[in-house]
């Protein structure tokens, strides 16, 4: 995290039903959809939650017992989107792709022409580190008329991305991923249709129903009391995004992403799939204890569980991190890897 950022978290706590809090609210909307390049007239909430409520918040109420969906399960937040799919009683298959499967074109054929109302993906599977091809998804939604829900969390700033261009329904994004904020705030972008199926559903929840937030945002307010220090970090990140321009945080991962693949590809194995510049899988033995190591040295890297735990490691490529800060992980690996 930035140092103004953190600075910013030690402030006392302004009370937050003001005029002044509903401009700043209404700016971070403006300016999210700058980034996002989404329709001027889509519709946007602020959840005070996790990324995984506002999975849950999209599923629960764009979607019905009334419909049927597709969910991309190539790893652990797929298949949450089924978990939550099935939670709510909403009928749904899965495209299921096993470790180190690419999904293509292939995968999508047979479930043409077969009446799916949604399709549900993380763009960037984080579990394996995967991005999926959006184009190709978008595409098959178009043809089959179906309703495009993206969880973009951990590939916001670091992919490139256009809810216009894609023709995505609802996007979903959260504060602790390339926003490099505290944990704690997620977000919805809702089209005019997603926010139709809203408005005809009926959500048996009272945190969760987007109605309220849709509502209090015609105001600059949520329903219920946001994580206002982390609202207001939010607000001076992107206020930074917009100066700057997404272009060149997008950029900076890239870079970063290549420096450090290039030069790790001699001590460990790189999986072959579509990657994201948010974060590079490297697949070694003993991978767990090659993170509790690193931890030990004040050096923290992601690492996996399941059959995955001793087989795969995640490092990051967002945030305040530096080309300097891949040469010592790089370092320390070369002295780890066996």
């Amino acid at each position: 995290m930035e140092e103004e950022i953190l600075d910013i978290g030690g402030k006392p706590i302004p009370y937050f039903r003001t005029s002044e809090f509903s401009k700043m609210m209404f700016e971070i909307e403006e300016i999210f959809k700058e980034v996002i390049d989404a329709p001027k007239d889509s519709k946007f909430a602020l959840l005070t939650a996790s990324g995984t409520g506002a999975m849950e918040a999209a599923v629960m109420n764009i979607f019905s017992e009334k419909d049927k969906v597709l969910v991309v399960n190539g790893g652990t937040f797929g298949d949450r989107f089924a978990k939550l799919c099935k939670i709510h009683q909403i009928s749904y298959d899965e495209i299921k792709l096993s470790f180190g499967e690419k999904l293509t074109k292939d995968h999508l054929k047979k479930f043409n022409g077969r009446d799916y109302t949604g399709l549900l993906v993380n763009i960037h599977e984080t579990s394996t580190g995967q991005l999926y091809d959006i184009e190709l998804l978008s595409e098959f939604c178009r043809q089959n008329n179906m309703m495009f829900v993206v969880d973009a969390i951990s590939s916001f700033l670091a992919d490139e991305f256009s809810m216009k261009k894609y023709n995505v329904d609802c996007v979903i994004l959260s504060s602790q991923k390339a926003l490099a904020l505290a944990p704690g705030l997620s977000f919805l972008f809702l089209s005019n249709r997603a926010y139709t199926k809203v408005l005809e559903n009926e959500v048996k929840s009272m945190y969760f129903d987007l109605k309220d937030y849709f509502q209090n945002m015609e105001r600059g307010q949520t329903p219920f009391t946001p994580a206002v220090s982390i609202v207001y970090q939010l607000y001076a990140k992107l206020k930074s995004i917009r100066e700057n321009g997404v272009e060149s945080y997008i950029l900076k991962s890239r870079n970063l992403a290549q420096h450090f693949r290039d030069n790790v590809r001699s001590l460990v194995k790189i999986p072959d799939y579509p990657l994201s510049n948010a974060l590079t899988p490297i697949l070694v033995d003993n991978a767990f204890d090659i993170f509790l190591r690193l931890k030990e040295e004040g050096i923290y890297v992601t690492p996996s569980g399941g059959k995955l735990k001793d087989k795969l490691l995640r490092i990051g490529h967002i945030g305040n991190l530096t080309k300097k800060d891949n040469e010592v992980l790089i370092s320390h690996l070369e002295r780890m890897v066996k």
